[in-house]
Formats: structure tokens, sequence, C-alpha cells
């Protein structure tokens, strides 16, 4: 072998074992004449030390790198033992599969890698021994020819002497040309559907003809790897489609996970190292920018951003030994949020290293064993030997392993969760371990992930809760691991958790991190477990609060109370949102401070009773802090309304700022007063001036009330006027009607509405008030009818939101039978235009407003 052979033989040998180079690349390189290049390789090709791959350009490789061990050539693969696994096993079945493997079809967006897997499976089939070292690997980009059936059609079958003008020649298509090998064709959607159908007699046959020769058949032994970035269900035909049985689909580059992300950038920074022979760093804010690009041009696209960034960096740092990229050097218009994955620093002297998968071969299997006991049979003994297993484990460690962004990431959100938000510092020593797990896609089987889920929600609920927490903030490698995940961290967390406390606990606040700063300081002062909180940001909308808060409720055990603490009294409408999916007491405690919190949060952890907490609470704060249901040992006034606790609510908050302070003004839901009378429970009246209601109350009680409609009449304020005289001034009193007037008014009921047209919405209510007074022969009053405005035009809005209460079965008399009946009648035509159905319950409450009527 000649020098200047050895030159170009070496060159090639450089690169990495999946890549080949192009002819004008490598004649770069190695600053020699395009023409000089060919002919040394041209020459090595006969020689059988280097391989061509047919294209557009033609590409180099050399035989030893091709011939590699078969479990080499894949583990460059990024994603190979990760998100790709499954697509890694599906084409090794392919390729292996007798007499002579699978036809594959890759799918994809634009650059997600189809044509790097498809020279990945040619490989794979030569190491296998399924082809012969050197095997033709043709590829072929129906696209070019789009416009030109008849042009592929030639291209991809040969044609004979005489078959078209021009045809001076016979002529071997790529299906010959491929013959012992593979023909990959990419864009193989834009073959024309004559073609695809000659495509697919070929696979069924093994046997084509060229162009202009129908009777004598070409027969070759092709296996063919197709991509396509369309769906191929719209664009290839049905019967060329059951011709493929391997269908492949990959990912874009924002869906792989983040380590493979990650590995990504890595290998696309060394290549560029590689054609500069440079060192190239790239900082964290760069990575960071990176590693969030949303693009339809996926990996193709980074690489382009990154060669753009790495040339304008080299132009700069010509002189120095490293090519420092910082976000300075980067093209990009909108930079994403900043996230620590840590640099990217490359030697293009020194093989590029991938992922690897953590080997715990000497100490998982001996984990597994135990962690199948605890499922099978849960104990403490049990738990303690598996908490032992893996402290043992967590002597393994390897620095280089942790040396990484996707650790740095890690690290920050263990130190932001568990120890910051949790207190939980003791814990800091199980963080490498639950690293390399998380890094290695850890997984332990489906049936002791599903038993001890269960088992931890109810003997480990706080650790447990804790673990989900973490792996919710944490960027999902696996979900599969994910879950296998969450059971390891539940029994190594749960050394440092206090599982005897019994009540549940959350602050919420508006603010960025407001709750979330609180929950730090009063969890790491008690050194554990004992708020989780919510931070509701300024322009947040209120249902969205509700809805994660009663999602985090869901998963609580709350039978032994919950304490509900909140910075502003707008967010005292959470309670009738939540109160159906609690199962005990609750106590709200309004204007949320570190101070309170954490004197709450003490007696939480010293297990104080529930009921003396909430004493405690209404007695020593100088804010305004509710046992529901209405407990309080001060003078009150309750307030229940028909329509909902929401709207009790907005009354309590009117009357508030009028009382004293030493006079509580409560909200009871309507149900909760009424079974109150219904068992005579006039204890609970004891400390009550008296009750405002929307409905008239027609049993004989031991309290003073009032319908707040009444109010609209001389008789209903001069009976508030003897009530409130004790209490207020005649001014104070004359403010405090006028509020209630005008929120029972028609433009109060407009400001109650979210998102209905108020002037639509009365209208269509006045039409169903008339409705009733025709059916039943009535006339209703002026309160009773701006009660109904009000109650049924935000139960439309209830019901279209799904707030509606749950329905209870329960027998009914032949009156409630007819109201029921008229009701769904007059009901209907708003039923069809809102897309609601009035409920059982709903109609319940209808009948008890009309019932003095009919």
């Amino acid at each position: 072998m000649s020098i200047a052979e050895k030159r170009v033989y070496d060159e090639l040998a450089k690169q990495a074992s999946e890549h080949a180079i192009p002819t004008l690349q490598l004649a770069e390189n190695l600053k020699l004449s395009r023409s000089v290049v060919s002919h040394y390789l041209n020459k090595l090709l006969k020689e059988r030390k280097v391989i061509k791959i047919t294209g557009r350009p033609v590409k180099w490789q050399i035989t030893e790198q091709v011939s590699s061990n078969f479990s080499q050539v894949f583990t460059d693969f990024i994603g190979y033992k990760g998100s790709m696994k499954h697509i890694i096993d599906q084409v090794k079945a392919a390729v292996v599969y007798p007499p002579n493997g699978l036809n594959i079809l890759i799918t994809g967006h634009s650059g997600v890698g189809k044509s790097y897997l498809a020279n990945k499976i040619y490989r794979y089939s030569i190491s296998k021994q399924i082809k012969k070292a050197g095997a033709p690997y043709i590829t072929f980009n129906c696209a070019n020819y789009a416009d030109n059936p008849e042009l592929i059609s030639s291209t991809l079958f040969g044609y004979v002497k005489g078959a078209f003008t021009g045809a001076n020649e016979e002529t071997e298509g790529l299906l010959k040309q491929a013959n012992g090998g593979f023909l990959f064709l990419d864009e193989v959607h834009r073959l024309s559907s004559e073609n695809q159908e000659k495509l697919f007699s070929f696979i069924d046959t093994g046997k084509f003809y060229k162009i202009g020769d129908n009777i004598h058949a070409e027969k070759t032994n092709v296996r063919l790897i197709m991509a396509t970035t369309e769906d191929p269900d719209k664009v290839l035909l049905t019967t060329f489609l059951r011709r493929i049985p391997v269908k492949i689909k990959l990912p874009d580059y924002i869906d792989r996970p983040i380590d493979e992300r990650l590995e990504l950038l890595k290998l696309l920074v060394y290549k560029e190292a590689r054609k500069i022979n440079k060192s190239i760093c790239v900082d964290q804010h760069v990575v960071s920018a990176l590693l969030q690009i949303k693009h339809r041009g996926n990996i193709g696209y980074i690489k382009n951003i990154i060669q753009l960034t790495c040339a304008s960096a080299y132009n700069r740092d010509l002189n120095l030994p490293t090519i420092n990229v910082t976000i300075s050097n980067l093209s990009l218009n909108n930079l994403p949020k900043y996230y620590n994955w840590g640099t990217i620093l490359v030697d293009p002297n020194k093989k590029m290293k991938f992922i690897s998968q953590y080997d715990f071969s000497l100490g998982l299997d001996d984990l597994k064993i135990s962690i199948h006991q605890l499922a099978e049979n849960y104990s403490l003994k049990k738990l303690c030997a598996c908490q032992t297993k893996l402290q043992n484990l967590n002597s393994i460690n390897n620095k280089i392993e942790f040396e990484t962004g996707l650790h740095l990431q890690h690290q920050r959100i263990f130190l932001e969760i568990i120890q910051k938000r949790y207190g939980l510092n003791m814990a800091t020593s199980i963080e490498p371990l639950i690293f390399i797990l998380y890094k290695s896609h850890f997984r332990i089987t489906k049936i002791d992930r599903e038993s001890l889920t269960k088992i931890f929600s109810k003997k480990l609920p706080r650790s447990f809760h804790i673990a989900d927490i973490f792996y919710q903030q944490l960027p999902i490698l696996d979900k599969i691991s994910k879950n296998s995940l969450m059971i390891i961290f539940t029994i190594l967390i749960s050394q440092f958790v206090d599982e005897n406390i019994k009540l549940r606990a959350l602050m919420v606040a508006h603010g960025e991190n407001t709750a979330t700063s609180i929950q730090a300081v009063v969890n790491s002062l008690c050194e554990n477990y004992i708020f989780d909180a919510i931070d509701m940001p300024i322009d947040a909308n209120v249902s969205s609060i509700i809805k994660e808060a009663n999602k985090l409720i869901d998963s609580f055990n709350t039978t032994n109370g919950f304490v509900l603490m909140i910075d502003m009294g707008s967010l005292e409408q959470l309670y009738s949102k939540i109160n159906s999916h609690l199962d005990g007491d609750l106590l709200v405690i309004n204007n949320l401070t570190t101070l309170t919190a954490l004197d709450v949060a003490i007696k939480i952890k010293q297990n104080t009773p529930f009921k003396k907490i909430a004493e405690k609470a209404d007695q020593d704060y100088a804010i305004e802090a509710k046992y529901y249901e209405g407990f309080s040992q001060l003078p009150n006034i309750l307030v229940s309304c028909v329509s909902g606790l929401g709207i009790a609510e907005k009354v309590s908050e009117i009357i508030r700022p009028f009382m004293p302070a030493d006079i509580k003004t409560i909200a009871i839901s309507y149900d909760s007063l009424k079974e109150k009378i219904m068992r005579k429970e006039w204890s609970y009246f004891d400390r009550t001036l008296f009750v405002l209601t929307t409905i008239d109350i027609t049993k004989d009680v031991k309290f003073k009330h009032m319908n707040l409609y009444n109010l609209l009449d001389a008789s209903g304020e001069e009976k508030l006027r003897d009530w409130l005289t004790p209490y207020l001034s005649s001014e104070q009193i004359i403010n405090f009607n006028n509020q209630i007037v005008r929120f029972f008014s028609k433009e109060g009921i407009a400001e109650r509405l979210s998102f209905l047209n108020p002037d639509v919405v009365i209208g269509e209510v006045e039409t169903i008030i008339n409705k009733y007074e025709l059916l039943y022969k009535v006339k209703f009053d002026g309160k009773f009818k701006l009660n109904l405005y009000m109650h049924i035009a935000l139960m439309i809005e209830r019901l279209m939101l799904h707030n509606s209460s749950v329905s209870v079965e329960k027998s009914i008399s032949k009156k409630e039978a007819k109201f029921f009946k008229i009701t769904h009648s007059v009901f209907q035509p708003i039923e069809i235009k809102y897309n609601i159905r009035i409920t059982a319950s709903e109609m319940n409450v209808l009948y008890e407003l009309f019932s003095q009527f009919i």
C-alpha cells in the first residue's frame, strides 16, 4: 500500500464506526484533489478494504468497521437501551428473520435519523453474516425524480436498448445493482401508484421486468428499507403497505428523553471538533437553548445550528487551543428559559464515549428479590431489608457518572423539592444512588410495581406522595422506569418521613413562589414533611388552582381532618369547591403567614387533636379562621344560600367588614343548615345572632332568621335594623343594606356570571319564570323572581362547568313527580342550547324554591 493510499485509508479509519464519508469531504480533510482521492478509493475497493455506498453523494467506509462484532453495531446508537430499545429490537428481529430478513418501513419527520438507522440496519446484517462484507448498500431518494415517474421506473428496474428515446444500450436498474444487499428508498411516498405496484410485485415474487421487456423476468435478492416523512396510511397504496411487515416510527428530537438529547448534542459537537481538529467547549446557556429547540428539521436542523455556532466561535478563537462556544455565537430568534444542564466539552483526539447503562449486576438481582418479597407480603422487617440492600448499592460509586448536565438537574431538583420544600435535609445521602438508577432506566416487574403502589399509598402515603412530586418535576427518561423509581424512592425516603402524622395540610398563596417559600421554611424548621403548597400566579384563574388543589387532595387520606391556609379572602371560594373531595373536617385559616403556618405545623407534628387546633386558631390568631361546619365559640351570623356555598361566601364577605371583630360571619351550606333544623340541633345556634338565607325557613326554629330577599321590602329592612342596632351605627346599617340589595339585583347577578351574557341569560330565565306562572296559574312576587334570576342563571353556568352536586336517589311524592315532569319540559330548550342536563340534585333545589307557591 502506497503512502498516499495509506493516508486515504487511515483517514477513513478515523471516522466513527457508523460513519460513511463522501469523496469530497475526504479530499478536503486530506487537502488532496478529489480525483486523486477517488483513484485511491477505487483501488482500495478492488482490494476489498473499503466499501462503496452508492447514492448522492457516494460514500465510503472501511470494511473492518462494517464487519465489526454485531453486539457493537447499536451501542453507539443514542437511545439503544432507552427510548429506542423497542425500535432496535424490531430491526434486529427483521434482519435475522429467515431466510433473508424482512423489508422495513421507517417513518418520522425530516431530520429524525431515518437514513442513519437504515445504514445501521445494513451494518448489523453484515455483522450477523446475513449479508456478506462489502454487500451493496444503495440509496435512492424518490423525491429527486418525483415529477418523472418513467425516469424513476427506469432507474429502479433498468431498461433494454430502444425502450425509449435515448436508451442506446441496456442498463441495469438499482434493484439489480443492489443484488445481495440493501436498497434504501428515501421519501418512498413520492413513488407513483404504478411504481408502487411494480415494487410490491417484486416483493412478492423476487422478480421484475426491465422497461421495454415484458417477457424476460429479472431475479435479484434485495432487502428493501424504505423511509417517508408522511403518514404511510395516507400516501401509500394499501396493497403496497401489506407487503411491509415491519413499520417503525422515529420520534422528533424534542420528544426524545433529555439524556438522549444531551448525547445527540455531544455527538454533533464532537463531529465539528473532528472537522476543525480542535477541542470545543459549549457553555451551559447554549446547551440549555439547544436542548429545547422544537423545529420540524429536528436533528438535521440542530446540526446546522451547531455548525453555524461553532463557525462563529471558531472565527473568534482561531488561535486558541479550545473553541469556546457562548450564547453570543448562537443565532436563535427566541431564547427559551434557561436551565443548567452543564457544559459540553469534546476533544477530537479522544474517542467519543456514549452513555452506558450502569452495571449493578452484583446487587440488582438480590435487590429485586427483596422488593418482590415486600410486594407479596408487606412488613416493616422486609421494608428494612430493602433499605439495607439499597444502602449497600449506594457504596458503588463512579465519579465519572456524576460529571454530567443530567446530574446537575437531578441534584438541583432534589435540593429544591426534597431538602428545601419538604425539609428532609438528612436524605441527602440517597441522591447519588437514585440518580444512577434514574440514569440507568432501572425497572422492576409490573406485578411488583402495581402491588407496591397500592401498599405504599396506604402504608407510606406521605413518603409515596413526596416520591410522586419529585418525579413529576424530573424529566422523564423512561415512563416504565419512572414508576419503578417511585417505588425505590419511597422505600429510601420513608426512613426520613414521619408517617405517624395524621392530619393533612395545604397552603395556597398568590405569587410565583410565595406558598412554596413558606412551605420550605416551615417544613425545614419542623425537619419533616407537614405542609404541601400551591403557588397561585397573580394572573392565574382560581378555577385552575381549584383543579390542582382537588387533584392533590384526592391523593390524600383526609379522614382525620384537613387544614387549608390561604393568603387572601378571594381564595375562600376554595372551600365550596374542595368540600366534596374531603372525607373529614376542614379548618380554613385566612391570611397565611410564616408564623401562623409554623404554629399550625408544630401542632400537627405533635398530633394535637384537630378540633383543638381549630379552637386555638379561632382564639389565638388575629385573622379569620373557620372550622367547617360552622365552629365558633364567639357570637356569629350564619349565611346560607340554596344556590350553593359560593354565594353564601360572597354574602359573608360583604358582611364581615361591617361587623365588630368579636362577631364571626360564617357561611354554611343549605343542606347542612336544613339537616341541623331537621335534627333539632339547637345547641349549634347557641351563639348565633341570626341566620340569613335565600329561602324562607318555614319550620319552627329556636333562632332568628330572615330571607335576604326580604331586605327589598321595608319590613325586612326594619327587622335587620333592629337586629344590628346593638352592633352598628345607623350609617353602617344603611351601607350594609345597600351592599346586600346591590348584590341581589340584576346588576349583581351580572357580576357573578363568569362568561354567560347576563342580558341573554336573564331574558331566558324570565321566559322560564313565565312558563311556571302559566302552568301553575300563579303570580310570583318581585323578590321571589329576583331569587330565581340569581339561582337559575348561576345554575346554568354551574352545569356548563360540570360543577353540579352529585345526585342522590330518594322516593318522591306525586306533587314532586309532577313538578319534575314540568321542569324537564320548561328547561328543555335551555338544555339543548347550552348542552346541559338538569340533574336530580338541582331539581330538588328548584322544588325547594317553588314549593311555597305550588
